[in-house]
């Protein structure tokens, strides 16, 4: 009897090791600074916590450079792209874009009408125009090779509790420095349904 308690509970063993390395991989970054302020070209996938106006999700932004997001989860879940490149260059803090025209100061952020409207499609049209004029030398490039990092995970499972059917979510934490350098960390979470509207 032993022996069969023994054989049943190395059997189980195996079977959930190896599911844990059959598990669906979600890739999402997030990229943080603590002086200074960075704009990316917009070459980013499609991210799930990225929404239009009237709050359809997933969406591909329009604009040519991304100036408000820092972060991405990847769509659909469970997709893992060979490669992500994120483009970046220093930019304006919010007070200097007040000053250039390239921001919407807060008497105009949430105010109602037509006219509003226009104002501030107009300052961000500016905006963009403005990050256009970032020199060639001023950008720099991070490179993410999730396949690599999903190798890496292949055999662990996260902490704590989680829902092992939506997988497992390996997020890159990028750290960039006033000097345009940066740091790169990677942590394991469970996909869990709090992170599928996260910005």
């Amino acid at each position: 009897m032993k022996n069969l308690t023994l054989l049943i509970s190395l059997v189980t063993s195996l079977v959930l090791s190896g599911c844990s390395s059959m598990m669906k991989n979600s890739i999402s970054f997030a990229i943080h600074y603590d002086s200074g302020k960075f704009v990316y070209k917009n070459n980013w996938p499609l991210c799930d916590n990225f929404y239009d106006s009237d709050g359809n999700m997933p969406v591909k932004r329009k604009a040519k450079y991304l100036t408000t997001d820092s972060s991405c989860k990847v769509s659909p879940d469970g997709y893992v792209p060979e490669q992500i490149i994120i483009k970046y260059a220093p930019w304006l803090t919010y007070e200097e874009q007040i000053k250039k025209g390239y921001g919407v100061p807060e008497e105009l952020r949430y105010v109602q009408g037509e006219e509003a409207a226009k104002k501030r499609l107009a300052i961000m049209a500016a905006k963009q125009e403005g990050v256009a004029k970032i020199p060639a030398t001023e950008w720099k490039r991070i490179i993410l090779t999730p396949p690599q990092e999903v190798e890496k995970y292949k055999y662990q499972v996260p902490e704590g509790k989680g829902n092992r059917s939506r997988g497992k979510d390996i997020h890159y934490l990028i750290s960039l420095n006033a000097d345009g350098s940066y740091d790169i960390k990677t942590k394991l979470y469970w996909v869990s349904k709090y992170q599928e509207f996260w910005n």
